[in-house]
Formats: structure tokens, sequence, C-alpha cells
């Protein structure tokens, strides 16, 4: 728990060390972007911040705190009267935490190298910051992490390959780039070579551990041995911290390792280190048979759920019922099919001023009224099924919109259809298409601060790369890839005024091939989520003919998916209600 106090005995630290500061990143050696509660509990010690990214720099006098522009309204809050200073990671005129180091001689500085990638920690001494590997992590008192939690097989109809010839596959890769083995740190990609998951990490179903993958040495799991009880044929099995003696074992075989994803610790142990990414990444984002006709599956299980969650929302506006409230509902829904086993992340659901706050979470102890005096309910949320990841945001109008209000909602859906709708070349990736989606903001200078979409695992996590949708490059999120057919990313856009209200559509877009001509292969997107838009914040005057027939065609492709699913007449009318074809 943050006090202003912990403060002070890092600094003390930090003295008797000879460091003039020490870097505290929302990280774990496996380089995750949600963590456990064992690695928070640093960060969480030392800075009242609630959000799940940014980076916590405590130098001799003063602590400062990086985040982007997701976070900013909720950082400024959180933040007031603890001390620590916002730098408003990615603002005009705000230097990169990196150049603030610099600038201001924050060096050397300690860096927990278990937590920090090789590649990151390079680019701090590349800019000639001295850095040490140190852990005041002792400082704070945490729980080892729980033993308690099991791996799970995925039965053979929710995978297009099995294990081994994932295995195969990606040693011929390795091969090819000159390498005889590969080290794999990133537990999305274990869980999805070795077809696993587990429960490790609240809503991304992974396990720590590290996997070594080699023809002439065969395949190492190194992982709590309490987690796994079954042998998987042809893996041997050992325990978590081994890890590291036999790479001192192994260290002068060539191995195949992406500096990107390692911690600095581990690849420091190499003395033969083949950088790259690893085979695994972009085998994963590529989904398979199986897993495409699983997710679409289950994309309308999740859809049902979101439109029996608006008609209860309809129904319940004059109970005062929190955003809490709400949230514990939809999850409800969802949970009322037995593949869904667990959340993608934790929903967010927000009115008004609240919704601005792209991240916001409502807590039971901490939760807004939903009521007819706000105009919208935000609500983003997702499920794990056997069969798929989802993530899906609806904009819910509840009160009276005001003029500004539908016309930036039409903005937003304006800019969804306009990436769901594109043709686009082989080899495009995320730049080449963001900007269909933020023309409509940019021409009225406006812009949303994150990207406007990403990846989506396979009962994995709900981020993932290399896929995504950004007008500029972000290292850290590597999602610059072409987008080639398997792929599925998020079409995200929106609109957040603060202390206004926040508006957000999300559909998740299956790329698919469209045609070839002598110019070469063209893609497409299939919209693979299936819930209802809602149409009464549109201004069709500023639509074109052909947004009015995609989002008619749309709608009538919801209610062909999610119909037959419906067992009860009310509900199927209030389907047909939300689905009803709109015009000028």
């Amino acid at each position: 728990m943050f006090k202003k106090g912990n403060i002070n005995l890092l600094q003390n630290e930090l003295k008797k060390s000879g460091l003039k500061a020490y870097l505290i990143l929302t990280s774990d050696p496996h380089d995750n972007e949600y963590i456990s509660e064992f690695y928070l509990k640093e960060r969480e010690f030392f800075c009242p911040f609630t959000g799940s990214a940014g980076s916590l720099l405590i130098t001799e006098n003063k602590a400062y705190f990086s985040t982007d522009g997701r976070y900013w309204i909720q950082a400024e809050n959180e933040l007031n009267d603890s001390g620590i200073d916002l730098l408003r990671d990615g603002d005009i005129n705000v230097p990169s935490l990196q150049q603030f180091i610099k600038e201001n001689h924050f060096y050397p500085l300690g860096v927990n190298y278990s937590n920090i990638t090789k590649t990151r920690l390079d680019k701090l001494n590349k800019l000639g910051i001295v850095t040490k590997d140190v852990d005041f992590s002792y400082l704070i008192n945490r729980k080892e992490p729980s033993r308690a939690n099991k791996v799970f097989k995925l039965s053979d109809d929710l995978s297009t390959l099995n294990y081994k010839e994932k295995i195969d596959l990606i040693l011929n890769e390795v091969f090819k780039k000159g390498a005889s083995a590969n080290l794999i740190t990133t537990l999305d990609d274990i869980a999805y070579i070795l077809n696993l998951r587990g429960n490790d990490i609240p809503f991304n179903p992974v396990f720590y551990s590290y996997l070594y993958l080699s023809k002439n040495n065969g395949s190492h799991l190194f992982i709590d041995k309490n987690k796994i009880d079954f042998n998987i044929d042809g893996v041997e099995i050992h325990p978590y911290e081994d890890i590291f003696e036999f790479l001192l074992k192994h260290e002068d075989i060539k191995t195949l390792v992406d500096p990107s994803r390692v911690n600095a610790r581990i690849y420091s142990i190499l003395k033969e280190p083949v950088e790259a990414k690893n085979p695994s990444y972009l085998m994963k984002a590529i989904k398979g048979e199986k897993e495409i006709e699983n997710t679409k599956k289950i994309q309308a299980l999740d859809g049902l759920a979101l439109v029996k969650f608006q008609k209860y929302l309809d129904e319940n506006l004059d109970k005062n019922l929190t955003e809490f409230d709400y949230s514990s509902k939809l999850e409800e829904f969802r949970k009322e099919s037995k593949l869904c086993f667990d959340l993608s992340f934790e929903t967010i659901a927000a009115v008004g001023k609240n919704a601005a706050m792209m991240h916001y979470e409502p807590a039971q102890e901490k939760s807004s009224i939903v009521s007819k005096n706000d105009i919208e309910l935000l609500v983003d949320s997702g499920g794990q099924y056997f069969g798929g990841t989802t993530d899906t945001t609806r904009t819910f109008l509840i009160g009276k919109p005001t003029k500004e209000y539908i016309h930036d909602y039409t903005l937003t859906l304006k800019a969804l259809i306009a990436v769901s709708r594109a043709i686009f070349l082989e080899k495009s990736d995320g730049h080449t298409l963001d900007i269909l989606a933020r023309q409509y903001m940019w021409n009225e200078g406006m812009d949303y601060k994150c990207g406007t979409g990403h990846g989506v695992g396979y009962i994995l996590n709900v981020h993932e790369g290399p896929n995504g949708l950004r007008y500029r490059a972000v290292p850290e999120r590597d999602d610059q890839a072409p987008i080639v057919p398997g792929m599925i990313t998020t079409i995200e856009p929106g609109v957040y005024k603060n202390e206004k209200y926040g508006i957000r559509i999300e559909n998740n877009l299956l790329c698919t091939k469209a045609f070839s001509t002598s110019d070469g292969y063209f893609f497409k997107f299939e919209t693979i989520t299936y819930v209802p838009i809602e149409t009464r914040s549109l201004d069709l005057s500023i639509m074109t003919e052909e947004e009015i027939k995609w989002l008619n065609d749309y709608h009538e492709m919801v209610y062909k998916k999610l119909s037959p699913l419906i067992k009860d007449d009310e509900l199927l009318e209030y389907l047909k209600k939300l689905t009803k074809a709109v015009g000028r």
C-alpha cells in the first residue's frame, strides 16, 4: 500500500548505493503487458497510480511517473498530493523518459535487469546513461507467487496444429536463421506453442515459464512443478528457477532470442545469441482454420451477452445502479455460456467524465451512479472462451445527447466504417490504415491518444502483436507488421473530452483475401464482432449512402448470427429493434 514515506525509504537506499535514481517499470521477467500482483506490488508500494502501464522514476529528492495518453487524466487524479510529478509521455514538447533521465543526469541509474528487456536497456546505455543491476524490492513485503494455479491442456478441437507440429515448424525457421536453438521467454508464445493455458496473471490465461527448443538438445519447459500434473511427450520439465543453470551449460550454443522481449539478465548468459523475432510470434498471430471457426462461434455468444446487457440497462436506468453493478451484470451474462471461463480484461464501464478516461475501471467501493442525467454509458469488455478471446466496446445512449455529442459519436462510427471497408495491398501495415480512421478527428483538430487497434490473441492475451493500427511507431508496442490473412485486429476509434464524455466503438476484424491483379494481392477485413451499434446518437446527414448501407448490412448480419441463439420472444423483438435499418 502506497504511503509518501515509502519513497523516502528508497531514496535512503539510493544514497547508500551511490545511485542518482531507480527506475521501476510495470513489468516482470517475461515482458508481459499485464503482470501478476507479485510483480506489481513494487510499483504500488511507491506510487498510488492504479493503471496498467507506466514507469516510476525515483531520484535522490524527487519522484516522477511517466505514462501515455490513455492514462493522463487518471494519473493526474491519482498522483494528486502524492509528491510524484507526472510526465505525459507522447505529449507536445515532453521528452521521452530516457531523454528526461539523460537531460537531468539521473545516473548512475538503478534498474532491475530481470524486469527490463535487452533492447530497452541498450537504449539507455546508448544515450550514455550508466545503469546498474539492482533490486530494491526487499523494501516491500510481498508474498511469493501462488503455486496453486494449475496449467491445463486445450482440447484437440481448439487448435489447428498440435504442439509437436508447431515445434517442428519453429525449429525449421530457427535453422534458417543460423541458430540451432530457440529460447522463448514470452508467456503467451509458450502457451501457444504447447497448446496449454494457465491462470498466473488476471484475465491472461498464461503461466510463468521459460521454453527452450533445440533439435540437438531437445525441448525443455521450466515451470513451477506444482503447476503441472501431467507429462508432455517429448518435452522435459524442469523447475522454473533452473533456467539460469541450464543456460550456463548451453551458453555456447547459437540460440535464437528476441532482444526486444527477453530480459537483460537472461540475455547476458548467452555467448552466441542470434537476434531475431521468435518464429512463434508471427505464427501465433495468424490464426488457423479451427481458430477462426471457433472465434466466430464464441463471438456470437459474446454478442448475445451484450444484447442481454443492453436490454437490462434500458430496463434498470431508474434504479440508481452503479457502473460497477452494470459491469458485474455483464460478467453474469457472459458466464451464462459454459464456454466462457473468464473475462479478457477488467471491464470498463463509465459514464460522463469517467468515460473520458480511456482505461477507467469501476470498483465496488468507488463507482458512479448510472442514470438518465448522463448522456452515455461506455462499456469496453471482453471474455475468455474455450474457443477464443473477445474485445468489444459500445457506447450506449442513456440520456439526452447534445449536438456536440451526436456529432462526435457520428465521427467515431464513420472512422470505424472507413477501416472496416478498406481494401489494401499486400504488405500494408498499421501505419497504412490508421489514417483512414483518424482523418475524421484530425480534420477537426481532435485526436485520441492511443492506437486505433491492436491484435487479439486466441484464448490468450487480449493485446497481441505484431499487428495493430497506429499512425506512428511506438517501439514497445511492436505492432507495425504487415496485416495478412488470418490476423484478427480491433478497430476502436473514439472521442474523449475531459470533464464531458467519452465515446468509443470497437469491433474485431479478420483479415481475408480480397482479389489479385497485375499489381499484386489485395486484402480486406471481415467484421467478426456481432453486437448492435447504437443508432439513436447518429447524425445521418453527415454520413454517406455507403456508410449507411454498411451499417444496415452490418445489423442484418448481426441479426442473422444472433437470432438462432435466442429462445425468448421478448429478447428477439428487442434484437429486431436494435438492428432495425436506418435511413435519411
